[in-house]
């Protein structure tokens, strides 16, 4: 899942004496109002030398998922 936060937020967000986990979660945001999906691609993405349509098209019979159901903590909305 992208990291999303909001342009008032990238100082705090990039402070390396920020220390409180809790604080720095507090700043993620949703990204795309929510309205992100994720999807299985094809190992072709991994090469940089590899561009094009066909990475955007859907894999059948694979189901899209809610990108925050893939998220490593819950997403925070504001």
């Amino acid at each position: 899942m992208p990291l999303a936060l909001t342009p008032d937020h990238y100082d705090s967000w990039l402070d390396p004496h920020h220390q409180d986990p809790d604080k720095l979660r507090a700043l993620l945001t949703q990204p795309a109002d929510g309205h992100l999906d994720a999807r299985p691609v094809s190992t072709a993405v991994n090469n940089v030398r590899s561009n094009g349509p066909q990475h955007m098209r859907n894999i059948p019979g694979v189901p899209l998922r809610p990108a925050e159901s893939l998220a490593p903590w819950p997403v925070v909305l504001p």
